[in-house]
């Protein structure tokens, strides 16, 4: 029972889910995966905010705009705001974005294009993929890393014959 309470707390205490809402209250939330501790990170400054993207090595929140053409990042840490990209060449009508590494990747209706940017030189962008007829998401996977998915099986409370099952992340 006690193992059951405290990976109950660990996914409240460690998993949060963030959003992003457009239309006349525009902003990006955080909470808890319960859906308690729901609190505000940005208002200011958004007006299509989508392709949120997060980054755990640099505590960073990233997503674009499509209406105001930039990157940002929210400083999960710091709690500061920091425009990477604005009305950049680059930067048209960008929709989806997802990280790898120190990589930002985003698709881009205007370019119809796949772009690829480093974190920490922005305007030195890339285009990996033209061609594409408005694409929108994009995701990437490392395949380094344990498959979503992946469980660990273990037996508990063995007089009860009880199975649990944990996810693991690496």
């Amino acid at each position: 029972m006690w193992l059951s309470n405290l990976f109950s707390l660990n996914m409240l205490i460690c998993r949060l889910m963030y959003w992003c809402q457009v239309g006349k209250h525009r902003k990006i939330e955080v909470a808890n995966m319960d859906g308690d501790g729901r609190r505000l990170l940005v208002r200011r400054g958004l007006y299509y905010p989508n392709g949120l993207t997060l980054d755990n090595n640099k505590n960073r929140l990233y997503w674009v705009d499509s209406f105001f053409d930039t990157l940002e990042y929210y400083d999960l840490q710091h709690h500061t705001v920091t425009t990477l990209l604005d009305r950049s060449p680059f930067m048209r009508s960008p929709f989806g974005l997802t990280s790898l590494d120190d990589l930002l990747y985003w698709t881009d209706g205007y370019m119809d294009a796949v772009l690829q940017a480093n974190t920490s030189t922005p305007s030195n962008v890339t285009v990996l993929i033209s061609g594409l007829t408005n694409p929108m998401d994009i995701q990437t996977y490392d395949r380094n890393k344990t498959l979503p998915g992946k469980e660990l099986i273990f037996r508990a409370n063995a007089h009860k014959n009880k199975k649990h099952s944990i996810r693991l992340k690496k």
